[in-house]
């Protein structure tokens, strides 16, 4: 198959995004917490979509709980109030997103990126 649909494109190699995407994960968990907030555009709760999505393509309950441990901080929301964000009812930057996560994290099978989600 073709990534994506111009024919000069590289052929997908799906166990090589695979591979690539478990050892970014690896790293999104060592890392830890980010330090911005719990938004999806720059704090946990977009990082944790990242353990959605390899909980998805592998089945490995390793991700899930990884997510869940995200949300878990993000439920604790009035302990991080002083990270405000400049818009912090928006879908990308505040509450919103926050809300979309946890309620994907209930159904992590069915949970997608808001926007976009990789389909392999």
């Amino acid at each position: 198959p073709q990534c994506g649909s111009v024919p000069h494109q590289t052929p997908c190699k799906p166990w090589l995004i695979i591979q690539q995407s478990l050892e970014s994960g690896e790293v999104v968990w060592q890392r830890g917490l980010c330090t911005k907030g719990y938004s999806i555009c720059h704090g946990v709760s977009g990082n944790a979509y990242t353990f959605l999505q390899l909980y998805q393509m592998t089945g490995d309950p390793k991700h899930l709980y990884r997510a869940g441990c995200f949300a878990d901080w993000c439920l604790s929301l009035p302990k991080h109030q002083q990270l405000q964000p400049d818009r912090p009812f928006s879908l990308f930057e505040g509450l919103a997103g926050v809300a979309y996560f946890l309620v994907d994290v209930q159904d992590p099978s069915k949970a997608g990126f808001p926007a976009y989600n990789l389909q392999l």
